[in-house]
């Protein structure tokens, strides 16, 4: 009220007492002063019922309008047919606004009572009957209920005294906003500066929060009608999520079955390149880059083993230059002199011996070769071709760049040949794997094949290699992965998919079971991973119960 002009503070406090007081005193969720506590409470009728195969459940809508939702029982996905209503032996059929949506209107659905309501419902060639009771309230509530503010704000006599009170509001404001000079107040002083009995900047915030308390009535009175539809945690836990939130949020269950799985043991790997498909370009000595025929290659590109994909020329100084130069004038002296001395030993083949003539050209052959390995590195360049077949995964060179032989130019990878490390710490569980995956941090599972392990230990764990069978092309090298041992060893259980398992906000882990049609309820477990994928439930869960295994993290956010 800080904002609101002393002029009108009244008139506000009038208006907001007769906005807040005015309605009633709403009792708790969930409770009911004078009643006993609904298990779910909800501003719409409703009802369920339920069979093998199917699950209804049917609001009252303002109005009359029953709406039916029909869901497969076990996994709670929506069923496309048809249903048939009976109502004191009156037959309708309930319009099909979707799948597994229907609305159905009789005149009895408006007056209040107990009604006894019996579902044909046909999907294919299934059928089936399901009974239900539905309790229609009274169309006059009570005085002091939110549906009488909300009747009264909407009677004509009320929107009247609204208008009138908005009249008078108007003219306050226009008579606040006069400007009035002061008296002086003592004779001969300066006359006081007119002063503006309420700021602008006021007024406006005065009649903008005074125009919306009055609208917030029928807001706030509609809203706490529909509060009831919204998903919430109730106070025993459980969690009540209408059906057509259900529908919104995809939520789909699974009837848990005894069985038994392979223990499983997980460890962190890392995804990186085959070893033999796999290579890297390296210059064997000192030397400044230049691009091959058609420029450096790209990341991504494919290429062929023993394609250049660029050169290196060697650098000197001067005096390593000058020593080349000076080894190769020698050696192109010594050629002269031999291939000379073979042609004379050649001339006089017969009068010398042929062991003679063999090893002057032995060693002219041996002189030429020495003058061509040095050639390169006084003119030449070293060609850098590729090792392997594959795509280029790393470039780390440009044009000009001076590189040793200890640099790596261009590493080729085959994405169709991957490999997993990872560290084992349990040595006596690899004697007994029986198959073993990986999971990428996008969710998606590699089946891997257990190569071997080293003897060395590193980091007190045991390396061990794994061959990914069949990897996808845009699989990220050198990235974490969570890789799944799974062995021997069985364990009994109910094996779930690991979606179905979140984390509680107290931390141990948690599945929801869907106890009723529109009501989940946390259950704490115990749980094994299996693979990637799965996990087993080891207590926590019996048989025969219906478990969340789409959208059970949605569910856990509900507050």
């Amino acid at each position: 009220m800080s904002q609101v002009p002393a002029v009108l503070r009244p008139v506000a406090v009038v208006l907001i007492a007769a906005l807040l007081f005015g309605r009633p005193a709403a009792a708790h969720e969930g409770h009911d002063h004078g009643a006993a506590a609904e298990p779910v409470a909800s501003a719409l009728p409703r009802t369920e019922s339920q069979s093998d195969l199917f699950e209804l459940v049917a609001i009252l809508q303002p109005g009359g309008a029953l709406t039916v939702t029909l869901d497969r029982y076990a996994d709670n996905s929506p069923v496309d047919g048809s249903v048939t209503l009976s109502l004191d032996g009156q037959e309708v059929a309930a319009e099909r606004h979707g799948i597994g949506l229907f609305v159905a209107r009789h005149p009895l659905l408006e007056r209040p009572g107990r009604l006894d309501l019996v579902f044909t419902v046909t999907a294919g060639e299934e059928m089936d009957l399901l009974t239900a009771t539905l309790e229609v309230p009274a169309p006059a509530a009570t005085p002091g209920t939110a549906v009488d503010a909300l009747a009264m704000l909407r009677g004509g006599a009320m929107q009247i005294g609204i208008g009138t009170g908005l009249l008078l509001l108007g003219l306050l404001l226009g008579r606040a906003s006069v400007r009035r000079p002061l008296p002086p107040m003592v004779e001969g002083a300066p006359p006081a500066r007119p002063v503006e009995a309420v700021p602008s900047d006021k007024r406006r915030a005065a009649a903008l929060l005074l125009i919306a308390l009055i609208a917030a009535g029928p807001a706030a009175a509609q809203q706490a009608l529909v509060t009831g539809e919204a998903p919430r945690r109730l106070q025993d836990g459980a969690i009540f999520v209408p059906k057509p939130s259900q529908r919104l949020l995809g939520l789909r269950t699974l009837l848990t079955e005894n069985g038994e799985a392979s223990a499983a043991l997980r460890m962190v790997g890392t995804l990186v390149p085959d070893p033999n498909a796999s290579g890297r370009v390296q210059a064997s000595q000192s030397g400044r880059l230049e691009p091959g025929d058609t420029g450096f290659p790209t990341l991504g590109q494919r290429v062929e083993r023993g394609q250049v994909l660029a050169y290196v020329t060697p650098t000197y100084s001067a005096a390593e230059r000058g020593s080349l130069i000076q080894n190769a004038a020698e050696l192109d002296a010594q050629i002269t002199i031999l291939e000379a001395r073979v042609r004379r030993l050649t001339s006089l083949r017969g009068t010398v011996a042929e062991r003679e003539i063999q090893d002057a050209q032995a060693e002219l052959a041996g002189a030429r070769q020495r003058r061509t390995a040095i050639q390169p590195a006084l003119s030449g360049r070293e060609a850098l071709v590729a090792p392997v077949s594959g795509i280029v995964s790393t470039v780390r060179g440009a044009v000009g760049q001076l590189v040793d032989s200890a640099t790596t130019v261009v590493e080729i990878v085959d994405p169709s040949r991957l490999w997993v490390e990872a560290l084992a710490f349990d040595r006596a569980v690899l004697e007994r794997i029986t198959g073993a995956n990986a999971t990428l941090p996008d969710g998606r599972v590699l089946d891997l094949v257990f190569m071997g392990r080293g003897l060395t230990v590193r980091q007190q764990a045991v390396p061990v290699n794994f061959r990914v069978d069949d990897p996808p092309p845009d699989a990220p090298i050198g990235i974490s992965v969570l890789v799944t041992l799974r062995t021997a060893r069985a364990v009994r259980g109910i094996v779930l998919p690991a979606d179905a398992v979140v984390r509680s906000a107290e931390g141990p882990p948690v599945v929801f079971e869907h106890a009723t049609a529109e009501r989940f309820a946390p259950r704490q477990v115990r749980v094994q991973p299996l693979d990637g994928t799965r996990v087993v439930v080891t207590a926590g869960l019996e048989a025969g119960q219906r478990v969340v295994v789409q959208g059970a993290a949605l569910i856990a956010q509900v507050r």
